[in-house]
């Protein structure tokens, strides 16, 4: 007899085919301005453009330093699964993720073993998560834009 192998819960809301993901870290005393530095560093804007083409599951995302550079927010949206969203930032990003937790407490870096449960231990719940289009994925809007994109170039072609 096989049993079947259970994926572990993990914490956040969904709604549709959505998911919000917020975690909350302590900055090593001090690394505020690391933190800062590496979103002001050279390159940065580039990479981030890369990873609109990369990331197909990624809404949005956000960083903010907090009560005086002592905590750091991570939070985004994004599509499907929840292990399926990490394993992309270790495969897709993980200089960016590293050199920005780096300066947290307790980060045993993206291609830990831990690094799910690290996350875990991070992450909070939101106590409302609200979509205006809840079950249109990224990969659904991109499309969407293209096919719009190419509607108009025959509209504009037709005149």
């Amino acid at each position: 007899m096989t049993t079947k192998t259970e994926k572990p819960s993990r914490p956040g809301m969904e709604q549709g085919r959505t998911n919000e993901f917020t975690l909350f870290f302590n900055v090593k005393p001090g690394h505020g301005q690391q933190i800062r530095e590496v979103f002001q560093s050279p390159g940065f804007e580039e990479m981030r453009n890369r990873l609109r083409e990369r990331l197909d599951t990624l809404h949005d995302a956000r960083w903010v330093l907090f009560d005086d550079d002592t905590r750091l927010l991570f939070a985004s949206n994004f599509d499907g699964d929840w292990d399926a969203y990490i394993d992309d930032f270790a495969s897709e990003v993980p200089a960016l993720f590293d050199s920005v937790l780096e300066h947290t407490e307790g980060y045993p870096g993206i291609n830990s073993p831990d690094i799910k449960d690290h996350v875990v231990a991070h992450q909070t719940t939101a106590v409302s998560y609200f979509r205006t289009i809840p079950d249109a994925t990224i990969k659904e809007i991109k499309k969407a834009l293209r096919v719009q994109d190419a509607f108009q170039k025959l509209l504009d072609e037709a005149s």
